[in-house]
């Protein structure tokens, strides 16, 4: 597991990296119950704005079958990074449900006839 904080346009931050470690560990137990998602990267880019309030966070997390990018906007960038780590979180349980599914799909008629 790989995990690479970035800050632009402000400085670096102990207890804001501190806080999004904590929770990347959501990010990180879906990852580790999949033995083909490992190993992964997960890179958060945390981008404050000079000129006016409005912080946006993006993360990125790439595995040998997945690749997902995940973002929010806010006036706080706490409030920021969780909703961009709860989007996250939902687009790896939908992909790990969408190949679940791919897997389990019963076979058919029409897939015997196309074969």
């Amino acid at each position: 597991m790989n995990i690479k904080i970035s800050f632009h346009n402000m400085p670096h931050s102990d207890p804001m990296e501190h806080h999004i470690r904590a929770k990347l560990v959501k990010i990180s137990e879906i990852l580790q119950g999949q033995a083909d998602a490992t190993p992964f990267n997960i890179e958060v880019w945390l981008k404050a704005n000079k000129l006016h309030p409005h912080h946006r966070v993006e993360i990125h997390v790439k595995t040998p079958i997945v690749d997902l990018h995940a973002h929010d906007e806010g006036t706080d960038m706490y409030i920021a990074a969780d909703n961009a780590i709860d989007k996250m979180v939902a687009l790896i349980r939908k992909d790990k449900e969408r190949m679940r599914d791919k897997f389990q799909r019963p076979e058919t008629d029409k897939k015997k006839f196309s074969r």
